[in-house]
């Protein structure tokens, strides 16, 4: 069996998997000698990614990462049937339910506990989930904050690529929330990914 064999039969967890790598590097470039945990087991913050700037005691950077086929345009475009008028029902009913899960996902993006807020999704889909994303709105009420897209790029039999394609802004986090999460997750839990010094 081949290497790209291999990666044509990768499940759809073990895609997430290789995107949570992705991002990890991603942040682990961008932020100033930060903790990095994989998918922290917490009720306190559902993220795929958390990330504690400056060796655990700056900011808190959150990603939730979205692959699955429902948000892939692509899959709107499909039907068994030739005709126009079904495939354009198809594609309707596809983008009613596309909208009602990516405002769900954004729901969740913007209620976590976090200074910086990000949803990473394939580079595909970024065209029609920013249109969508925008119109729900990157900016929280009180306006201060703006949640961040990472694109994930698949590369075959390469690592996945993660690059920022909305640059976030930073949040108001509530206090008690956030005391939460640095004594009960960040105090007793050691990071998956840390900068020796």
């Amino acid at each position: 069996m081949t290497v790209k064999e291999e990666t044509r039969k990768l499940t759809s967890r073990q895609r997430e998997g290789r995107a949570i790598n992705a991002v990890a590097e991603l942040l682990r470039r961008k932020l100033s000698v930060p903790n990095i945990y994989l998918e922290p087991s917490t009720s306190l913050i559902t993220a795929d990614v958390l990330a504690v700037d400056r060796g655990g005691a700056g900011d808190l950077h959150a990603v939730e990462i979205k692959l699955e086929s429902g948000l892939n345009p692509i899959e709107g475009r499909q039907g068994n049937s030739s005709s126009p008028k079904d495939l354009n029902e198809i594609h309707a009913t596809w983008y009613q339910k596309y909208c009602a899960k990516l405002q769900d996902i954004h729901r969740q993006v913007m209620s976590m506990p976090a200074h910086y807020r990000y949803l990473a999704i394939p580079i595909e889909s970024f065209d029609l989930a920013i249109g969508e994303l925008t119109h729900f709105g990157l900016f929280p009420e009180d306006g201060i904050g703006r949640l961040g897209v990472i694109t994930i790029r698949d590369k075959g039999e390469e690592s996945p690529a993660a690059e920022i394609a909305v640059a976030p802004e930073r949040f108001r986090v509530d206090p008690t929330k956030l005391k939460n999460i640095e004594t009960r997750l960040l105090a007793k839990n050691r990071p998956d990914i840390e900068v020796r010094i």
